[in-house]
């Protein structure tokens, strides 16, 4: 659907349809004639291309304004007075050229319905557009008033009092057209399986049209890399989603701030700052990508090279050009799948720490929170009208406070199904519309999604290659038949990766000895006391002897802190009153037990 195609469409019903409904992006600008104009100046076009005789705009503010005022019905006939004179349009418009009419004497709501109705259904060959703009503040916002149904009664009467005439079939009528943000901010009893009306929705630009006004408007654009081969195409593909209005406000921003690349002035145009973190990284950060991540999560190195696979594409600009020119597509989008406590949301943490220089730039999303019918609704915000409305959508709002971060969907398969509508418009589009129609972008962000899906059917003791499979299997299956949203398996393409259990006796050594450490600081930053520990295989199969490895690295932790710590705060609790700063204490075994003492001399 396109902007052109919509008007003619216009052009097509006028005078077919009594009341027409232009919604949407209504407050753009339109291609007429090889200019570019608002919506009033696009429509008089129209109106005059199919030979209106009166063309009347409407707005509480201004009244009545447009040509051929002065030959509307003002009053029924049988409530004029013979022997006087009904010449208050003749007074007001007798020295004002035709393109020039206004009356602004009809403001209320209530006597611009009265002169429709007058006017709308007439016997006369007189063909009459009026065009009431604002529509959106005309009915209340929340419950209709008694002024509000009178109003709807006129129209409705206005429709019904339309007479059917055989004789007039090759003749076109007289029309109202409704202009409004949104269609759901009129009263559906209006619109609502009446014949005598129908809707138009003005999408936001398609990329022909984008790639038209652009080129219009390319030599205003003030950036230093313009003379590129690329750069039309460039711009077409990274204006996605934008009214035309916004990219003349981009050129205007270039025209008064200091020129920079493209990609340095957009951002510093949508974010405030031309550095992105993305334009930090470099082949010299990048070469220890994967020994970064895999200090931080141990046992999970295919997931870890898959994960480092996604992010060089990223930096290359590579993401996802096979499948689509699109540049406006996230980052990058990885699914972890995989027993619980096994690493996936402490790899989401080590990636915002590396590609955005701060753990703080991980949003997470836990799914279970979000498992109600119309929980979408949480994520983009609720409708005007309900409860919710001024608070906006959790996501959008982090997302607009921090575009440059990573976006953690926590256990998907816990998600109503509401919400994989919108899963696939941020994979699809890279955007989100927000419930205030502000479109908010993740072209900056990496979203991850994980789940456990699979976990009580897969056994720790298979192996690796077998265990990867069975979850994979499971993840086509939840898409597929479970949830019936096979595009969305597409969408994740080979970014679906699979964790494995840690059963290897030398990962979960590495795994304690790295947990370990910051026990041993936390001791000595609250009580300077130093804790010396001898890691022995005897002290870790002593660690480990209640883990179950189905439960994955999060049962490690959990038998450390009943092994280890717990022990460890009792000794320190029951010794407080002798234990001084500079102690030290020695972890030893007895009896198959860690327990704890005080290292003499």
């Amino acid at each position: 659907m396109s902007t052109r195609n919509q008007f003619i469409q216009l052009e097509n019903i006028l005078g077919i349809k009594k009341i027409i409904i232009i919604e949407g992006n209504v407050d753009d600008i339109y291609l007429d004639n090889n200019n570019f104009v608002n919506i009033h100046k696009k429509i008089r076009s129209i109106l005059e291309s199919k030979k209106i005789d009166s063309k009347i705009f409407w707005d509480k503010i201004d009244g009545l304004k447009g040509q051929g005022i002065k030959d509307l019905i003002l009053m029924p006939e049988k409530e004029k007075i013979e022997g006087e004179s009904y010449d208050e349009i003749d007074e007001l418009f007798s020295n004002k050229p035709e393109n020039d009419q206004k009356d602004p004497n009809f403001k209320k709501p209530e006597n611009f319905f009265a002169l429709v109705r007058r006017n709308l259904n007439r016997d006369d060959d007189k063909k009459i557009v009026f065009v009431l703009d604002y529509s959106d503040f005309i009915f209340n916002d929340t419950q209709l008033l008694e002024e509000d149904r009178n109003n709807l009664i006129s129209l409705s009467k206005t429709l019904k009092e339309n007479q059917f005439r055989i004789s007039r079939v090759s003749k076109t009528e007289s029309s109202l057209i409704l202009i409004t943000k949104q269609l759901s901010q009129l009263p559906p009893r209006l619109y609502l399986n009446n014949p005598e009306v129908t809707t138009l929705t003005l999408p936001k630009p398609n990329r022909d049209e984008r790639k038209s006004f652009i080129a219009s408007i390319k030599n205003q654009i003030q950036v230093t890399d313009s003379d590129d081969k690329n750069f039309l195409e460039n711009l077409t593909d990274t204006f996605e989603g934008w009214t035309l209005k916004e990219v003349l406000q981009f050129a205007k921003f270039t025209n008064n701030n200091e020129m920079l690349s493209f990609e340095k002035s957009l951002n510093k145009y949508k974010y405030g700052d031309k550095d992105s973190p993305w334009e930090d990284l470099n082949y010299e950060k990048l070469s220890n990508l994967k020994n970064e991540l895999k200090s931080r999560v141990i046992g999970q190195d295919s997931a870890i090279d898959k994960v480092a696979n996604v992010i060089y594409k990223a930096y290359t600009g590579l993401s996802g050009v096979a499948y689509s020119a699109k540049k406006t597509k996230p980052k990058g989008t990885l699914f972890f799948v995989g027993p619980t406590g096994v690493g996936k949301t402490e790899l989401a943490k080590a990636i915002a720490k590396f590609v955005f220089n701060d753990e703080a730039n991980l949003i997470r999303f836990d799914m279970s929170e979000y498992s109600q019918s119309n929980s979408d609704q949480k994520l983009i915000g609720a409708p005007p009208g309900y409860v919710g409305f001024e608070g906006g959508g959790q996501l959008t709002n982090a997302v607009k406070q921090k575009p440059f971060s990573v976006i953690l969907f926590d256990e998907i398969e816990k998600a109503d199904s509401s919400i994989f509508d919108k899963f696939l418009q941020i994979l699809e589009d890279g955007r989100l519309t927000d419930n205030t129609g502000q479109t908010v972008s993740f072209t900056d962000s990496i979203i991850i999604f994980t789940s456990n899906i699979g976990s009580a059917h897969v056994t720790a003791s298979s192996s690796p290659e077998v265990v990867s499979k069975q979850f994979m299997k499971f993840v086509e299956d939840f898409f597929t038949q479970d949830l019936g949203r096979p595009e969305l398996l597409g969408r994740f393409g080979n970014n679906i990766i699979p964790f494995n259990f840690i059963t290897d006796e030398k990962i979960k050594s590495k795994i304690i000895r790295q947990k370990l450490k910051p026990i041993q600081m936390a001791v000595y930053e609250k009580f300077h006391i130093q804790v010396h520990v001898d890691i022995t295989d005897q002290l870790i199969a002593i660690i480990l002897k209640e883990a179950n490895e189905q439960r994955g690295g999060r049962d490690i932790l959990n038998a450390l802190e009943k092994q280890f710590v717990d022990p460890l705060s009792l000794f320190i609790f029951e010794n407080q009153s002798t234990l001084k700063p500079g102690t030290k204490i020695n972890a030893v075994i007895n009896q198959n037990e860690i327990n704890f003492v005080v290292k003499v001399g």
